[in-house]
């Protein structure tokens, strides 16, 4: 039994309100990894501007003065007269610095928005386990075989078919996951649980294909305005996701625990 395990059992958690929990800590322990990261990556970017001018003035120096370019550039003379040295290394420091950047936030919205839509769905088996008739519209069209509905009851079949409907839902976007979630928990109009913000469909939608174009597309290059508040309000999100189910099933988070079920993810498996 893990620390985790008996601290549950003494804050005497159910399976849902587990679950509650263990996304909370789940995200706050990935959070701090990218949070780290971009930290690190822009102080590094700050230190290593001169070393990457250092580079960029060997690589135009050999160019300019390297007969080995002789012999596949065409009219050197005349490209450096309209690119002077300086203003080439300049240009491609500058350029090193903004792709680095660039980079850095493509990787930070692939990370964070990954652990959002984790979120979202496991707050959606919470709501699940924790009342699962809230969810008959959701499954009411999903065929049972025969043989299985003759062998159960009502809530079994209710069980059975939300298994096989949470195993498609995984597989589904973020977006389809979000709706689920604000179906089942009903909030009023601009309803939120923290000062500062608001649920903007659109903007969760603009942000999910700015992750679909640079997994699956040309994204990679495409400059994202505001990164740092963009990446804020995805994990902002999942508060507002975590927000939800407080409101409609009234689950409570229990620091200690989520402290402790942080500390079990550094934890070597055996």
């Amino acid at each position: 039994m893990s620390d985790a395990d008996k601290l549950a059992e003494v804050f005497n958690l159910s399976e849902p309100e587990r679950l509650f929990n263990d996304v909370v800590a789940r995200c706050y322990d990935r959070w701090r990894f990218v949070l780290s990261f971009r930290i690190t990556a822009k102080a590094s970017m700050a230190a290593a501007a001169d070393q990457i001018a250092a580079d960029k003035i060997t690589f135009v120096a050999d160019m300019l003065h390297g007969s080995e370019f002789d012999k596949i550039l065409i009219d050197k003379e005349k490209f450096f007269e309209l690119n002077p040295p300086e203003k080439l290394v300049e240009q491609m420091t500058a350029q090193t610095i903004a792709e680095m950047e660039l980079v850095m936030n493509a990787a930070s919205i692939v990370f964070v928005h990954s652990v959002l839509d984790a979120a979202a769905l496991d707050f959606c088996r919470v709501t699940a386990l924790a009342a699962p008739k809230d969810w008959e519209g959701a499954v009411e069209k999903k065929s049972v075989p025969l043989a299985e509905a003759k062998e159960a009851n009502y809530d079994q079949l209710l069980q059975q078919k939300l298994a096989d409907h949470f195993v498609q839902l995984e597989k589904e976007s973020l977006l389809k996951k979000a709706d689920l979630l604000l179906g089942r928990c009903k909030p009023e109009p601009k309803w939120s649980p923290m000062n500062g913000y608001e649920y903007d469909r659109k903007r969760l939608e603009y942000l999910d294909g700015f992750r679909h174009n640079i997994i699956h597309g040309d994204g990679l290059g495409m400059e994202l305005k505001n990164a740092d508040d963009e990446i804020d309000y995805l994990m902002r999100t999942a508060l507002y996701f975590m927000g939800l189910v407080n409101l409609r099933y009234g689950f409570r988070l229990a620091p200690a625990y989520i402290f402790q079920a942080m500390a079990d993810f550094r934890k070597p498996t055996s």
